[in-house]
């Protein structure tokens, strides 16, 4: 055996703490054959091991053996390689698996785990040029291990300039052959809506950058090599002239692939970059302060502006808001902001800015708000940073309330006049879905069948019932039949037949697949029997508006109207009319009896009982608890990060001055000037 010129130590280091994933250790085998000369690779990955071999230089005397392969850090020459610095890539492999080298006359054996860091040098009687590689995994791969280990091969190599072939089939690809964005000495460009930016090193997968840095998407594959770190993981981009140069073209490119959205539709990579650009304090701050939606807000995840959301803070919150964190706690924030308490952020603002809590929101929003405030000032003259209250405060306060409300009190004249005539057909469309027992006109037969249809109130439920007795319409659904009385009957039609399937109280039970049968065939079955009595609720609706001397118009009466027309129209050509003629139907000629208040009363009373229908708490004073509770928790936090500070600037103190006195000892045994080694390298 031949040891390996340098010290065991520094040689595990070499091996193991660059060593990534397997994907990453066979690139490095690919890109040694790009330094070897290589035109074409052919590789074969199994679930046991691996198998490449090339037609390059290889290795192709002894003194390139022990020079080149047995001795970790010899440095290139300038321009004598593409890729390779200091030949220390091919150890990452090394960590991964067993493996045996053959090239020309010679053949190398390395085992890590029972040679330790040594390997064997044998001759062959019957060699061949170039270098094959055959491996063993030290863990074989399973089958998802096996396809993700393929698939990071085929996207790291993707634009590699040399032929490689992959089990079989040719997964490299010419960009010239390809049709690019724009192109220069330097790279190859193509920018995209939304999605990472894709960064080859000619050709070769180094990262793929956040869509935030850009503000787009897209793809880089450069000509000229770019300065990489030892693991070539990151792109030294503040020394980098070739990069700096790339950087210089792709920025533009992505802002016009961004900009030609314009209002239609703004992308995340657009709000993110939006987001740094208000952090770093860009020259136009003020521009993406008033119009870049940075910040998303709910009920609905909306995206709105820095400005729109500190408007609304101090106009209809005084001065306040609150921050989700979890995803399990988004649909209580829904309730929260639909009811208007408080305005509730998305977490989705915080992944934005790059916080990890609240306490770092409310530090970057400070800093965002200092910068936009000189070249907002004229707009703005005291532009303030809004305070936040600590959502746990809110949502213990916030509790799930259902009740049933007096239709006269909670709703105006023409949106109860609508009303009044939807829900004494839906009663008895309700029992038409259930199967009761019906007269010929369609009525229910018996009133222990007939749901009462009430007018509800609750901060989680569009509808619900008890399946006995009543069937509840949330108020805010009601109040759209004044300015969409169609769409919003239709609608509450679903609502009624969505409460019905679930043949019980649906408060207390969710939606299994029985559940979804059943909605399934109420909703084909009653088909043809909610467009009768929606046309019977639109009959009723306008008798009412003429009955008190009123021109009915509207789109509810534009709709009766119409069915009208068509019915002459095909009367005319001698077929039946398009509906039959409901003007005598009790359901549209009878009275709607009034609201039952004794009901109202005894079904609030069973709602209190069931713990849904509490008081509601003191808003103003929830809040003002919940800014404390905020402050507290900031206060307490920021001490805590000031103190792992101190400790974190003490070890890093201790390791820099390590490192230093560390450098000499590395560059004597690397047999190189510490001044000959790059910035960076042995950091």
């Amino acid at each position: 055996m031949l040891p390996f010129e340098l010290d065991p130590e520094i040689i595990q280091h070499i091996i193991h703490s660059q060593a990534g994933s397997i994907g990453k250790a066979i690139i490095e085998l690919v890109m040694n054959s790009v330094d070897a000369d290589a035109t074409a690779l052919r590789l074969t990955m199994t679930k046991e091991g691996f198998h490449c071999a090339d037609d390059g230089r290889g290795f192709a005397s002894r003194e390139d053996v022990l020079r080149y392969f047995g001795r970790f850090g010899t440095p290139h020459q300038e321009g004598d390689a593409t890729y390779g610095r200091f030949r220390l890539g091919r150890g990452q492999i090394m960590a991964h698996a067993k493996t045996r080298w053959a090239s020309y006359d010679w053949q190398m054996t390395v085992d890590t785990r029972s040679m330790g860091y040594n390997y064997e040098l044998d001759d062959l009687e019957h060699g061949a040029p170039g270098c094959s590689i055959e491996g063993t995994w030290y863990e074989p791969l399973n089958d998802l291990e096996l396809m993700s280990a393929v698939q990071e091969i085929r996207d790291l190599v993707r634009y590699t300039r040399i032929s490689v072939e992959l089990n079989g089939r040719l997964i490299t690809r010419d960009p010239a052959t390809e049709k690019w964005d724009f192109e220069d000495e330097y790279a190859y460009y193509r920018a995209k809506e939304e999605g990472a930016v894709s960064i080859y090193n000619q050709g070769v997968l180094v990262r793929h950058d956040s869509s935030h840095l850009w503000g787009a998407g897209g793809l880089i594959v450069t000509k000229q090599a770019i300065a990489l770190n030892v693991s070539r993981s990151e792109i030294l981009r503040k020394t980098c002239p070739v990069w700096k140069a790339i950087a210089k073209v792709f920025g533009p490119l992505a802002d016009k692939v961004s900009g030609e959205l314009g209002g239609r539709r703004k992308t995340e990579a657009r709000r993110a970059r939006s987001a740094l650009s208000l952090l770093s304090g860009a020259a136009d701050v003020g521009k993406i302060f008033c119009h870049e939606e940075v910040i998303t807000v709910l009920p609905g995840k909306r995206h709105i502006t820095l400005m729109d959301f500190i408007n609304k803070a101090f106009r209809e919150h005084k001065g306040t808001y609150t921050v989700v964190l979890k995803g399990s706690d988004i649909p209580k924030g829904e309730g929260i902001a639909g009811q208007r308490i408080i305005q509730v952020l998305h977490p989705q603002t915080l992944d934005r800015f790059g916080c990890h809590s609240v306490e770092d929101f409310e530090d970057v929003l400070e800093r965002v708000i200092a910068n936009a405030r000189p070249a907002v000032s004229h707009w703005f003259r005291d532009l303030k940073v809004p305070q936040c209250a600590a959502f746990t405060t809110v949502k213990k306060a916030y509790v799930e309330r259902t009740s049933i409300v007096d239709e006269k009190k909670a709703l105006d004249k023409e949106t109860r006049r609508a009303w009044i005539a939807l829900r004494w057909c839906l009663q008895h469309y309700a029992g038409a879905c259930v199967g009761a027992e019906r007269w010929n006109d369609g009525t229910v037969r018996h009133s222990k069948d007939r749901l009462d249809v009430l007018l509800g109130e609750s901060n989680t439920s569009e509808a619900w019932t008890d399946g006995k007795t009543y069937l509840a319409i949330n108020r805010t659904i009601v109040q759209r039949l004044k300015s969409e009385p169609m769409k919003t009957a239709a609608y509450i039609f679903g609502l009624v037949e969505h409460e019905v399937a679930h043949q019980g109280d649906s408060m207390a039970c969710g939606h299994d697949e029985a559940f979804y049968q059943r909605f399934h065939d109420i909703s084909l079955r009653m088909a043809p029997e909610r467009q009768r009595f929606m046309h019977k609720w639109l009959m009723k609706y306008t008798t009412s508006m003429e009955m008190e001397g009123k021109k009915a118009t509207g789109s509810a009466w534009g709709e009766l109207h119409l069915v009208r027309r068509v019915g002459t129209g095909r009367m005319k050509r001698g077929l039946s009319d398009a509906i039959e003629d409901d003007s005598e139907d009790p359901i549209v000629s009878t009275p709607v009896p009034e609201q039952d208040m004794a009901l109202l009363s005894r079904i609030n009373a069973g709602l209190i009982d069931k713990g849904v229908c509490p008081p509601q708490p003191d808003w103003s004073r929830v809040i003002e608890q919940a800014k404390a509770d905020q402050v507290a928790n900031s206060e307490r936090l920021r001490a805590k990060r000031e103190a792992d500070e101190a400790e974190y600037e003490r070890i890093s103190q201790a390791l820099d001055e390590a490192t230093e006195k560390a450098k000499p000892e590395v560059a004597r045994i690397l047999d190189m000037p510490l001044a000959d080694i790059p910035a960076g390298a042995l950091d």
